[in-house]
């Protein structure tokens, strides 16, 4: 007689847990709202969320049922209004395109953040930020121009992506040569996924910049099949980034020889013109939640200063549209991760 009462028991557990599971399922995807939509099977298909200090709306696409709600406290859970980013880079030293790169970031950034409804503090390379407690209150990390280099700092930046962080990079936030050292494979060969830098142009030049799809946060918004950049001096990487199916390529750089990258004039140099070639520019790895672009570099010379130094890194109006919804996106999925039941993800807030 026990046996069946065993299988008895099992079997009523197995039901009650289906249900749990099932009940948690519904209230993940289901519509918060109460009514349903009359079109697409029941399911609102909401639009973007328009946000202002206090509360945030948004329509359905198929309806035109509308959404309002107020803040969450702290960064709002629902449409991320109030999020905070914790940016590092150098804005003295270095690589002066680098350097002015960040420095007009730091003016740009809070600027965007006092109109949207977001906090930006910049910490330069104090790379003791990156730790556990501190992370926990952050939405999403900028790497301007540098990175963490080391292994405990690194763990911790680690630690927060693989929690559902969300982290934005730029230029040579990516730039690594193993042959200079230290390099951090984690970053490089998993993150990244592009390994080391291998060439670049020069000239810094605008560009078309091609989306690859829309389908993307960062490009949802852009309405042509390519936009004009910010000039800018643009790398080549040592691993195919199309070949990685973990990867979804954003933007691309596609010179040929009517329209190359790059305007080098040293003829032993010539070699820094690309007149052929389809490069990422920008991308996402589907395994974090993340965006790096290749733009940061600002527009200068280096050659023998007669000429002086203009900067332009945020002239192009799509390019900056695009950053400002990565970083929405970005936003709104790391809060949904870490305070969600449903995601996997349990990083306290």
């Amino acid at each position: 007689m026990r046996k069946p009462f065993k299988l008895l028991v099992t079997a009523v557990l197995s039901a009650v847990m289906l249900s749990v599971f099932a009940l948690s399922m519904a209230a993940c995807g289901s519509d918060k709202d109460g009514d349903a939509c009359p079109y697409n099977n029941g399911v609102h298909d909401w639009g973007e969320w328009q946000r202002s200090a206090t509360e945030h709306l948004h329509t359905c696409r198929d309806c035109g049922k509308k959404s309002s709600g107020k803040h969450t406290q702290g960064t709002c859970a629902e449409c991320a209004y109030g999020f905070k980013v914790l940016a590092f880079g150098f804005d003295t030293g270095g690589d002066t395109a680098h350097s002015d790169f960040a420095r007009e970031a730091n003016v740009w950034f809070p600027a965007r953040g006092e109109q949207l409804g977001f906090s930006y503090e910049y910490v330069g390379t104090d790379y003791s930020h990156l730790n556990d407690d501190e992370l926990s209150s952050v939405d999403l990390v900028i790497f301007l121009n540098d990175r963490p280099w080391t292994e405990s700092q690194q763990d911790a930046f680690t630690r927060y992506m693989e929690a559902g962080g969300a982290w934005m990079g730029f230029h040579s936030a990516a730039f690594s040569m193993r042959e200079l050292g230290g390099y951090w494979d984690w970053y490089q060969d998993d993150f990244l996924a592009c390994g080391d830098y291998a060439k670049n142009t020069w000239n810094p030049t605008s560009e078309p910049l091609y989306v690859e799809t829309y389908d993307h946060p960062a490009t949802k918004h852009l309405d042509d099949e390519f936009f004009i950049s910010a000039p800018c001096e643009w790398y080549g990487w040592e691993y195919d980034l199309f070949e990685n199916e973990d990867i979804t390529v954003l933007l691309t750089l596609n010179p040929t020889k009517e329209n190359p990258a790059g305007d080098q004039p040293d003829k032993n140099k010539q070699h820094e013109i690309w007149y052929d070639g389809h490069y990422p520019i920008a991308w996402a790895n589907d395994n974090y939640n993340m965006v790096y672009m290749n733009w940061g570099h600002n527009l200068q010379s280096y050659n023998d200063g007669k000429e002086g130094k203009s900067s332009s890194t945020f002239s192009s109006d799509a390019q900056n549209t695009f950053m400002l919804d990565a970083m929405y996106g970005l936003a709104l999925r790391s809060v949904k991760q870490r305070l969600s039941p449903c995601s996997g993800a349990f990083l306290t807030k």
